[in-house]
């Protein structure tokens, strides 16, 4: 730098140090950019001092701090994708931009209004980037009057100065905040939270997860029923930049074909019989948040059609309107089916299933985890009824611990949950036994398969093997003691323990 320190004045050295001193002990991004821009303005004869920020998709800027008489509604309306206007092509290019009168400069926008009224004849502009690692993350722009701007270059060096020492600051800033983020899902309560398991293929969902959190991809979403692919779409959405936004979620199959395209679209007053007034669809309730479109597979192929040109081109109509609306929010979506077969069988557009299939995501089912996450969902589910139902739940029994981890789970994590929380409501003490899992999964562990005995021998075939096996288990294996536990001789449970094919030494304590 010292061979640049020629070209400023003392006061912009001042403020280059006083600038550093404080980006060096500020922790909070917001706060630290506005008083540079306070300082810039009040000391340096700039005014309406504008810092944008690339926004998570990586393909646009808007203005998040500002100074020197911008409110925030002009903020809102600073919105620049690359090389649109001046703001736009200072991002794009990484190059700075002075223009000595805003008035005459063909690609200057002003989309905030702020300058109207002003003799833009008298007004100098100038916009830098910010630069990190030889990518620009944002800009940072002023206003001087064409008097006080004769000495550009110098004005100009000292912005790109600045704005070096800003850039390291703002990307460290955003990787705290989502660093924070993502600390604070993982608690209990938080999105991650309901995504349990430490299985191999939730982990790799957990980190494919994160790479996608702060993109802006369209993600399509697929897995059988019920293995948590909401779960999934509501975590992307809390872990991402957009997160304060909206979170709208439809069920595509849920809703008749002829009210699908009202849901998603919204619709004008007269559009069709009972529409007695303007319907606000969910794109546009989304406003730029996530709208997650489940059962992608049932939506109606005149829906398709208008949905695909929102993923083209994020434009849209409500129905029975002229007006054009565009739309700034995700599209995730889910399927269980096989949308390839889909599209062989003339269901589904494949040009909307390239559209959004430009990231696949696919849930394993609850078989594919393995019996360590199936234990530790029925540990959460137990906690959760228990909690509801205001009961005192906190085990389960070894028999029904074989049969939980025995069955192949064709409904997923819905059908393990429902399952849990019949147990609990079942459950008289503090335990959760066989007897209180539903028949199908008793009949799984424990049925005989030779044999064709009715529903109420297998329940008793189970009972006799869930009170024999917690009987080995109380007395660490020891079948005399079980046996007077149960009020039997030792020779009829040896003869019930060779019948179940019970192994009694498995529950004995220390080596064998």
């Amino acid at each position: 730098m010292a061979g640049r320190d020629r070209r400023f004045t003392y006061e912009q050295l001042d403020i280059l140090n006083r600038v550093a001193v404080h980006l060096a002990e500020a922790t909070r991004l917001r706060e630290a950019l506005t008083v540079v821009l306070d300082t810039l303005c009040a000391e340096a004869g700039m005014a309406r001092g504008v810092i944008t920020l690339m926004a998570p998709q990586g393909d646009e800027v808007s203005a998040a701090i500002s100074a020197g008489g911008v409110s925030q509604a002009y903020l809102e309306k600073m919105r620049y994708k690359a090389g649109e206007g001046i703001t736009g092509e200072v991002f794009a290019t990484g190059q700075p931009i002075y223009l000595p009168q805003v008035r005459s400069a063909e690609h200057y926008l002003d989309r905030s209004g702020m300058r109207r009224g002003l003799d833009g004849s008298r007004l100098a502009f100038f916009c830098v980037p910010i630069m990190h690692r030889g990518a620009a993350i944002g800009t940072l722009s002023v206003d001087m009057t064409s008097e006080s701007s004769a000495t550009h270059a110098r004005e100009m060096a000292f912005l790109v100065e600045l704005a070096r020492l800003v850039a390291p600051f703002v990307q460290r800033c955003l990787l705290e905040e989502r660093l924070e983020v993502f600390q604070r899902e993982k608690l209990p309560g938080g999105a991650f939270g309901k995504l349990i398991g430490k299985s191999a293929p939730l982990r790799e969902i957990q980190t494919l997860i994160m790479r996608l959190a702060d993109a802006r991809t369209t993600v399509l979403i697929t897995g059988e029923t019920g293995v948590g692919k909401g779960v999934v779409a509501e975590l992307i959405h809390r872990l991402g930049a957009s997160r304060r936004q909206p979170f709208v979620e439809v069920n595509c199959g849920a809703i008749p074909e002829s009210l699908i395209e009202s849901e998603l679209f919204g619709h004008e007053k007269g559009a069709f019989t009972g529409a007695t007034q303007r319907r606000i669809g969910i794109l546009e309730r989304a406003q730029a948040g996530t709208v997650f479109l489940d059962e992608i597979g049932d939506l109606p192929l005149t829906a398709q059609t208008r949905l695909l040109r929102v993923l083209q081109n994020r434009e849209f109509e409500r129905v029975g309107g002229s007006e054009t609306l565009r739309t700034a929010a995700r599209i995730l979506a889910a399927t269980n089916r096989n949308l390839e077969e889909s599209i062989l069988q003339g269901t589904f557009r494949s040009d909307l299933f390239y559209r959004l299939n430009v990231f696949p995501l696919h849930v394993p089912a609850l078989r594919e985890r393995g019996k360590a996450d199936i234990m530790l969902l029925v540990d959460h589910f137990i906690q959760q009824f228990s909690a509801e139902m205001s009961k005192e739940v906190n085990r389960i029994d070894t028999p029904a611990i074989d049969m939980l981890t025995a069955y192949h789970w064709p409904g997923n994590v819905r059908e393990l949950e429902n399952v849990i929380e019949r147990a609990v409501l079942l459950a008289d003490g503090s335990v959760i036994h066989g007897h209180h899992l539903p028949p199908s999964l008793q009949m799984n562990r424990y049925a005989p398969r030779r044999e064709d005995l009715g529903d109420f021998a297998l329940r008793v075939r189970n009972f006799e093997v869930e009170l024999i096996t917690e009987a080995l288990k109380d007395s660490s294996g020891n079948q005399t003691a079980a046996a007077r536990r149960l009020g039997i001789s030792k020779r009829m449970i040896q003869y019930k323990i060779a019948k179940y094919g019970l192994d009694y030494r498995r529950f004995r304590s220390g080596p064998a």
